[in-house]
């Protein structure tokens, strides 16, 4: 009897042994590994094929009527495209060259300015359609190898209005002055047009 004593007080032990060291190791679930992309300091991407972007989305009006402006920079070249409707199509597009030295500075000043900063605790959506459906919103786009590293945005809605905790006009002129005159390009582009 003594010894069946003996017995269940060592099985006793192994089995509170066990549940220890399932609880201290997640029970042997393995955990999944995560699908958010880790975003680098982006002048990390400069050797890389990454593209940042800034879009101006324009007011919410009919699809014939509605108009964006993106400005996407790589190391090779900084675009700007006038587009039209919701399912955009390219109607107007400038392109120049750029290079690994000038799209490093670019990087940092936009990195400077926040453009991957987000708004910690934002209740905003992540998608920005309908959004300030009356202003404009302001979407920026980290991409690499086709997939969004990072994409938030802003509007003219007010500071709340966004996930991004980035500098909305430093971020603008920044992106503007990547373009040689881009005013005369996008001068006849009307993003509030109601009819």
């Amino acid at each position: 009897m003594y010894i069946w004593r003996i017995i269940l007080a060592i099985i006793g032990f192994l089995v509170f042994i066990i549940i220890m060291i399932s609880l201290f190791t997640g029970g042997g679930k393995k955990a999944t590994p995560s699908t958010v992309p880790v975003v680098k300091p982006l002048a990390e991407y400069a050797s890389t094929d990454a593209t940042v972007s800034l879009t101006t989305d324009g007011i919410v009006n009919g699809d014939e009527l509605h108009r964006a402006i993106r400005i996407t920079v790589s190391a090779n070249q900084r675009e700007v495209d006038v587009l039209q409707g919701y399912n955009p199509q390219v109607i107007t597009s400038k392109t120049f060259i750029n290079n690994q030295e000038a799209f490093t500075v670019f990087l940092r000043a936009i990195a400077n300015a926040g453009f991957t900063l987000k708004i910690k605790n934002s209740k905003a959506p992540a998608d920005p359609s309908g959004q300030c459906a009356l202003g404009f919103r302001y979407i920026y786009d980290l991409n690499q190898d086709d997939n969004d590293l990072s994409r938030l945005w802003t509007s003219s809605c007010g500071s709340a209005a966004g996930t991004s905790g980035g500098a909305t006009s430093t971020l603008m002129t920044l992106f503007q002055d990547q373009i040689p005159a881009y005013g005369t390009i996008t001068n006849q582009v009307n993003l509030s047009a109601t009819q």
